[in-house]
């Protein structure tokens, strides 16, 4: 028990793993995704010939990451920050939101509100100069007043509009998934966003792929990705190894297609 923990807190302390995001990350890239026609064997998918050929096969990516097949990522602090130091998060960055003084400085792209000011302004001045203070500040201060309401009416009201978009674009993003967590015969339930790099997940029919992924064993598994490529056919996965990666076969799974 004590030797595994020394392992472990090794191989985490190391701080270096393998393969970099950026390399992991061509596994799934889309210009990887077609069948590779400047190759000896035209028929092979290029993802395919990648985790064999330049991954040493699926085993070879999961012991790259430092995993289990079957049993997924070791639950622990540590294993987390510094997976997420290496690869980063599954999510995008959230939509960013105006602050007030954007929002307030967009109203004067409007010509009219320029004008506004401009003529507050002047009429504050030629008032003073005609009637003296505060007599003659009555009709600029008006017109500086309206157009503060104006201004504070089409900010606020920008600001709810952007924050109610951020809310609903996270809202969106929320999808509970089945993970290993160094068990192979218990996962447990966690949102997308908490998924790491070498994680183990189950799919099943109807759900979105959580993140672009790859298939280390199932049965009939078709993933529809049109409304990622545009295919309106469903496509096959499944697990590729030294004697299938040239048949024409596809592992690699995309985020958000729909396994049907």
């Amino acid at each position: 028990m004590e030797m595994s923990k020394e392992i472990e807190m090794q191989l985490l302390d190391d701080d270096t793993f393998k393969h970099k995001a950026r390399r992991i990350a061509e596994i799934t890239n889309l210009d990887n995704h077609y069948q590779a026609t400047e190759s000896a064997n035209p028929t092979g998918i290029i993802s395919s010939q990648m985790i064999v050929e330049e991954f040493d096969g699926t085993n070879g990516i999961v012991r790259d990451l430092l995993t289990d097949a079957r049993s997924g990522l070791a639950d622990s602090d540590k294993q987390r920050e510094q997976r997420i130091a290496v690869y980063g998060v599954n999510s995008f960055p959230p939509p960013k939101i105006k602050t007030i003084y954007e929002l307030i400085m967009e109203n004067f792209d409007d010509k009219i509100n320029v004008i506004l000011l401009i003529a507050g302004m002047v009429s504050m001045v030629v008032g003073i100069a005609q009637e003296g203070w505060p007599g003659g500040t009555i009709e600029g201060v008006s017109i500086i007043i309206s157009l503060m309401i104006i201004i504070t009416v089409n900010s606020g009201n920008n600001w709810l509009s952007e924050k109610r978009l951020a809310d609903l674009v996270n809202l969106s993003e929320k999808q509970d998934v089945a993970v290993y967590r160094g068990s192979a015969t218990e996962s447990i339930t966690i949102d997308a966003k908490e998924l790491l790099v070498g994680d183990v997940f189950k799919i099943e029919p109807g759900m979105k792929v959580p993140a672009d992924s790859i298939v280390l064993e199932g049965q009939d598994v078709i993933c529809d990705e049109g409304e990622l490529t545009g295919e309106p056919i469903g496509v096959m996965k499944e697990t590729i190894d030294q004697d299938n990666y040239n048949d024409g076969g596809m592992a690699t799974m995309l985020a958000k297609s729909l396994i049907v």
